[in-house]
């Protein structure tokens, strides 16, 4: 509706600025930094002043007057033009625009801001963290921003399949393999808990005693080969049976806790499945035929003609691969079977991700879209999965429930004990994703359990309360003598008795704001910020908070009561659909 609006007024400004100029100059309306000022604003007269040879001031009011001459500023949703200062500034006719941006959120519902289909799939991978302990904070960044990132995509019209590379054949595994022939696991801890003591241990172990490295490198190389017989023989080998089992070990685990955040991945793919199948053998021999592959002590190739200088490594002499090589096999598979391939990756592997999209370049294939972000650290410093020094996310996600329960007692939200425990939970979880997902990836964290876990301020709870807020006041509504404007909620379309009257800015300011979900979700889908639809949802809060302090509702006359309460209806629903692409429920209650 907005983007309809803007479109039209640019059409009719190019059409102006063609009459006057002979020329097609790029128009663009920015929003004034108040309502008092308009809805919509160019500063094209200024850009105009040479070529016309006048002032500004004269061309916007020449503009102006002409705009409102020869245009039916009501079939343009627009109550009046204004020129100030050589700026022309639009002014939206709110009970008009309400009247049909309300309508259409009742009549969509939970459908609203869902855009066409794409025909576009696209496989994004996310989390994919090393299976040798728990998820710590800095795992949470990468699952969140993804999933979040998933459901908007979704709801932005692609087909998305999400899939976790499970990273089995690097050091971490084998030293957990190897640890737990050593180390006795903990089977009442949690499963990636009790994997990630003995990974801790055994690290200690090869610090105190290096020699042993070269039995970790044995396993590694051992488990490569069994993997590449298992191609010819179809044979699994010992080996092979213990990194499956423990793996699988904590992939259980994760699942857990990626559950309890609202997190789940379509498919988990193996990195020794692309051994296994061959892929990467044949991947070797492709990249020889380019002739940039070149032979020392490894091979390694040659990416020089895209700027980069030094070589990625890609097999040992003795015929073993690196990551680096399962990696690119794993993408030419992920190429095949999508139109678009998205990663989330911590800003330490750039170097490495250039030269994967670099060598799918050099065969042929499309690069993968790639969102990189920057690591959480704590106040004490940086977090460790080897030295153990790390908060997971099972104990950030449970220090919530308790900070969350306590301020659900202390406001006397509710007393029934598995109540408190649900509203608990939506809060606790909403808290930690939300706290995540509204920093900008590329900016890095220094993770504060207030900040997180903020009730008052910026935080997820506030969204939380706002939609808690609506829910109230529409209950009160259905008790009071208003039951019929909730009966016909769903059927709005007949609004002439409504918003006939002059609208107080903070009820305009509500309604364009949550008139501009469907684009909200268009540009976080396209730039693959997710971040933008969370602060866009706060900002709706924040709106709808202004708008219940300064505009009453149940005490006004019929129109006015009416009006407002579908404000309030639309605000609820577009809080909910924000926040569910956010993968966050709303407890109804606060």
């Amino acid at each position: 509706m907005p983007n309809e609006i803007e479109n039209k007024l640019i059409e009719i400004l190019n059409e102006k600025v063609k009459n006057l100029t002979g020329e097609e100059i790029e128009i663009r309306l920015d929003e004034p930094p108040s309502i008092n000022m308009g809805d919509y604003s160019t500063n094209i007269c200024f850009r105009l002043a040479k070529p016309l040879r006048k002032a500004p001031k004269m061309i916007a009011e020449d503009i102006v007057s002409q705009l409102i001459e020869e245009n039916d500023l009501k079939a343009l949703k627009i109550e009046k033009i204004e020129a100030l200062n050589g700026y022309i500034n639009f002014f939206v006719d709110y009970n008009e625009f309400s009247k049909e941006v309300l309508s259409n959120i009742a009549d969509e519902k939970e459908s609203f801001g869902k855009l066409e289909t794409k025909n576009e799939k696209v496989i994004l991978e996310h989390t994919s963290a090393n299976p040798n302990g728990p998820f710590h904070i800095g795992h949470g960044r990468n699952m969140v921003i993804g999933d979040s990132l998933k459901r908007i995509l979704i709801n932005a019209g692609y087909d998305v399949e999400t899939q976790y590379y499970v990273n089995d054949m690097g050091r971490q595994e084998a030293i957990v393999v190897y640890g737990l022939d050593k180390f006795n696991l903990n089977e009442n801890k949690k499963q990636d808990h009790g994997i990630g003591e003995v990974y801790v241990e055994t690290n200690k172990l090869l610090n105190e005693n290096e020699d042993l490295n070269q039995e970790i490198l044995d396993l590694m190389r051992n488990y490569e080969s069994d993997c590449e017989i298992f191609e010819k023989e179809g044979k699994e080998s010992e080996i092979m049976g213990k990194f499956e089992k423990a793996v699988n070990y904590t992939l259980d685990g994760f699942k857990q806790t990626l559950g309890n955040l609202n997190i789940y991945h379509d498919k988990f793919v193996w990195e020794s499945s692309f051994v296994k199948n061959g892929d990467v053998k044949s991947l070797i021999a492709r990249l020889k035929e380019t002739g940039k592959v070149v032979k020392d002590e490894v091979y390694r190739l040659d990416l020089s003609d895209y700027g980069i200088e030094k070589k990625m490594v890609l097999a040992r002499l003795n015929g073993t691969s690196l990551y680096s090589t399962r990696d690119i096999a794993y993408h030419i598979a992920k190429m095949e079977n999508c139109d678009k391939a998205v990663n989330l990756l911590g800003a330490d592997h750039k170097l490495t991700a250039i030269m994967v999209n670099k060598t799918l370049d050099l065969l042929g294939y499309n690069e993968a879209d790639i969102v990189f972000y920057e690591f959480i650290s704590l106040p004490e410093g940086s977090m460790s999965t080897r030295r153990g020094t790390f908060i997971s996310m099972d104990e950030l996600l449970e220090e919530a429930k308790v900070r969350a329960k306590s301020e659900i007692i202390k406001r006397n939200v509710a007393t029934d004990e598995a109540e408190i425990e649900e509203i608990a939970n939506k809060i606790a979880v909403g808290a930690v994703r939300y706290n995540i997902v509204r920093i900008s990836p590329e900016k890095p964290m220094i993770f504060r359990w207030d900040e997180a876990l903020d009730f008052e301020k910026v935080g997820c709870p506030v969204i939380q309360y706002a939609h808690a807020r609506c829910c109230r006041i529409l209950e009160n509504v259905s008790n009071s003598d208003n039951l019929d404007v909730l009966t016909n909620m769903d059927n709005i379309n007949n609004l002439e008795s409504e918003f006939n009257y002059e609208m107080n800015d903070s009820e305009k300011v509500l309604v364009r704001m949550i008139s501009k979900l469907p684009e909200i979700i268009e540009k976080s889908a396209e730039v693959r910020k997710p971040q933008i639809l969370a602060n866009y949802v706060l900002d709706v809060a924040q709106s709808f908070n202004k708008f219940y302090g300064n505009c009453p509702i149940l005490k006004e006359s019929e129109n006015i009561k009416n009006s407002r309460i579908k404000i309030v209806n639309a605000t609820k629903i577009v809080i909910e659909n924000s926040l569910e692409l956010l993968g966050i429920e709303v407890p109804g209650k606060m």
